[in-house]
């Protein structure tokens, strides 16, 4: 048994009635042991302490656990080899901790405060003796804390050493990787055995601890938007409407649209600072390379997430993976996208199926603003302005984009009438002892999901290894208890193999055990080119909008932000936007009406492809005039100058979102006039369709059969 239960309980204390102390869930070491059975805590305990550091920057972080103040004078700790005095009063305030660093000006940079005390600087401490050699070695060692009478309050082993046999409960913690830091759970029993500090988030030097926050949202204050239906109008607007500042922060920023509002900002003297990861899968492109270089040559300040450990630096998260803009500290708006084309895209039928939600609060703004200063700062070792990356060239133009087609996106955006609720949660922060989605998918009726990238199998700390994902297993666990479940995951070919797998297995499962879920990889005829979006709608009342994959990295280590919005008219929102990527389109747009075209020699002949409808949207057009089989025209419309007398016969072919097609012929009788030439007709014009010529429409229908279905021949 433990020396500080000893000293402190009355009498000795079985182990099931140690199981029954436990750390009330706050922030990690906020924590405090309760009394339970008789059984008094120690005053102070070892919270937390970082032994494989990369620069002589190791620290150990005590906290006390009572509501009296404590003088640590003539308490130590030790390490086998070294101990560190107390020397001079040194109080502990009740419930606080302190921070004793080898490496002072290091702790500065990673947390952006100074350590209680520093112990390895060449002028030394005056607070705190260092008697033989006390380092913490990287692959194992043990601490432990003493009184001022002699007697053992704490003690911690990990990596390769043999505890001491009655101060701690079966292996020693395992052996941290270089960077990594050793935390107390919260809300976990004082066993004093690694089951203490098994967390599921993974704690870096330099990590941050933001809490959830959570606002009401009045009406008309909350904008849901999709891509690529609206997503890129809505953020230029919202770009477009700061006056005083403009914080981006992104896993990519190519969109060439997105860097003209902010040079425009730039511009109209808007403070504009950007946030990017430095080192994306892939590694960076040119296009982004040249997005953040002219942003730089602008004015805009301009930072990148940087380094590694084989630098030498520690990244206080593995990814910076965020998608959200802060604007004014007034408005907030969070996407699933990337910043760039097919993410925002011009094109509002053929690109990434996303969610967005734009919130006008005050408070959610400032506190997404304190994030991202905190992740931005300067002074982080993991941090670097991207004028002094060597990718940096203020010579570079960034290329235009793509254009996009001219059909309308099938959504338009959603301002909310009734009021919401909105909470922001921020990962690894807010995932401590698992991933925060659990907590969301425990207790629900029915759950809709859309998911770029979904593991099976979670590679998670120890004594767990792999295991099935957690999400996946709460989810099963709610259809064995008679909810319901559709799932949508991305069908690209760098995602098949392991989305297919989880759709495969959970259809399995759900087929075996007759459970209501249904699983699918979004089909090769969608138009959403790929299934890039986080989302999830729950209860027809809660939606999820994030950049979370399904992954183990995504909630354990990644930067990530969601925005969970109660409200019944998002969800709805969010819920059509499902059900168009769930319901395959089959149905071919129709002819609406017929009519002759009759016009005078001279005059602009304008044609539309109005009259065909369709039940979601006509998204193709090709215009054959002549029925030759050579496509003049992709337009949703064209004019031409009629010029000759005679019958123009015009091929047209539509087809919807989903390649369903639709032909007409079009007759245009030309009749001679001396009318002088009028300008071109405006585009609200509307001139008829005339029933074709027989030999018009055998001709151009022989036509098609030669070209095929889909193929067409351009001039």
């Amino acid at each position: 048994m433990p020396a500080h239960v000893a000293r402190f309980a009355s009498g000795m204390m079985s182990l099931c009635t140690l199981a029954g102390v436990f750390w009330p869930v706050l922030t990690g070491c906020n924590s405090v042991l309760a009394a339970v059975d008789g059984y008094i805590p120690p005053p102070v305990c070892i919270c937390e302490f970082y032994p494989a550091g990369v620069a002589d920057d190791e620290y150990v972080v005590l906290r006390s656990l009572i509501d009296d103040a404590i003088d640590l004078r003539g308490w130590s700790i030790c390490d086998g080899e070294g101990v560190l005095a107390f020397k001079e009063p040194s109080p502990l305030a009740a419930r606080e901790s302190v921070v004793i660093s080898f490496n002072s000006s290091s702790y500065f940079l990673a947390f952006g405060r100074y350590p209680d005390y520093s112990v390895g600087d060449s002028e030394g401490c005056d607070d705190i003796d260092v008697l033989g050699s006390f380092r913490l070695a990287d692959y194992g060692d043990s601490i432990t804390l003493v009184d001022a009478d002699g007697c053992e309050v704490d003690y911690v082993p990990y990596g390769n050493v043999v505890p001491e046999d009655g101060s701690w409960h079966g292996a020693a913690l395992s052996c941290p990787r270089k960077g990594e830091v050793l935390r107390r759970m919260p809300n976990c029993p004082d066993t004093d055995s690694a089951s203490d500090w098994h967390s599921f988030r993974e704690y870096r030097y330099g990590y941050t601890e933001h809490r959830p926050v959570s606002c009401n949202i009045e009406p008309g204050c909350l904008t849901g938007f999709v891509s690529p239906d609206c997503s890129l109008d809505v953020v230029l607007d919202r770009l477009t409407s700061a006056d005083e500042s403009i914080r981006l922060c992104t896993y990519e920023l190519e969109s060439t649209s997105v860097f003209e509002a902010l040079s425009n900002a730039l511009h109209n003297g808007v403070e504009v600072r950007v946030f990017v990861e430095g080192n994306p899968v892939g590694g960076m492109s040119s296009r982004q390379t040249a997005v953040l270089s002219a942003l730089t040559a602008a004015g805009a300040d301009v930072i990148i997430g940087a380094g590694n450990l084989r630098e030498g630096t520690v990244k206080h998260v593995a990814a910076f993976h965020s998608k959200y803009i802060v604007i004014d500290d007034d408005e907030l708006v969070i996407l699933s996208e990337n910043f760039v084309p097919d993410g925002l895209p011009t094109n509002e039928i053929f690109a990434n199926r996303g969610w967005g939600v734009a919130i006008r609060c005050p408070e959610l703004a400032r506190y997404m603003g304190e994030v991202f200063d905190d992740d931005s700062r300067p002074t982080r070792p993991d941090t670097a302005d991207w004028a002094d990356d060597e990718r940096f060239n203020e010579s570079l133009s960034v290329p235009p984009e793509r254009a996009g087609s001219a059909a309308p996106g099938m959504l338009e955006p959603l301002i909310s009438s009734a009021s919401a609720e909105v909470h922001l949660i921020v990962s690894p922060d807010c995932s401590v002892q698992e991933p925060f989605l659990c907590g969301l998918i425990d207790g629900a009726t029915e759950v809709l999901v859309q998911q770029f990238h979904a593991d099976m199998v979670w590679e998670l700390p120890e004594p767990d290894g792999e295991s099935l994902s957690p999400l996946l297993n709460s989810l099963l666990e709610r259809l064995r208890n008679g909810a319901s479940c559709r799932m949508l995951l991305d069908s690209s070919w760098y995602n098949i193999d392991g989305n297919g797998k989880v759709v495969d297995t959970l259809t399995a499962v759900s087929a075996t055990e007759s459970l209501n879920g249904t699983f699918r990889l979004i089909s090769e005829r969608s138009p959403i080119t790929v299934m890039h979006n986080k989302g999830m709608v729950v209860d027809g009342a809660v939606s999820l909008v994030s950049s979370n994959n399904w992954v183990c990295p995504s909630f354990a280590r990644n930067r990530e932000l969601a925005a969970v919005v109660r409200s019944v008219e998002v969800a709805r929102y969010f819920t059509n936007a499902f059900d168009m990527d769930w319901h395959p389109d089959i149905s071919p747009p129709t002819l609406m009406h017929h009519g002759d075209v009759i016009v005078a020699r001279g005059e602009w002949v304008r044609l539309s492809s109005e009259c065909f409808r369709d039940d979601r949207i006509v998204a193709k057009c090709m215009w054959d005039i002549g029925c030759d089989g050579w496509v003049e025209s992709r337009s949703m419309e064209i004019s031409f100058l009629a010029d000759l007398p005679g019958i123009v016969t015009i091929g047209l072919t539509v087809a919807d979102a989903w390649g369903n097609e639709a032909d007409t012929i079009i007759s245009v009788r030309i009749v001679a006039s001396p009318t002088a030439i009028p300008p071109p007709p405006s585009p609200h014009t509307h001139i008829g369709l005339a029933v074709p010529p027989i030999l018009a429409v055998i001709a151009y229908f022989a036509v098609r059969r030669k070209r095929g279905r889909n193929g067409a021949a351009s001039r």
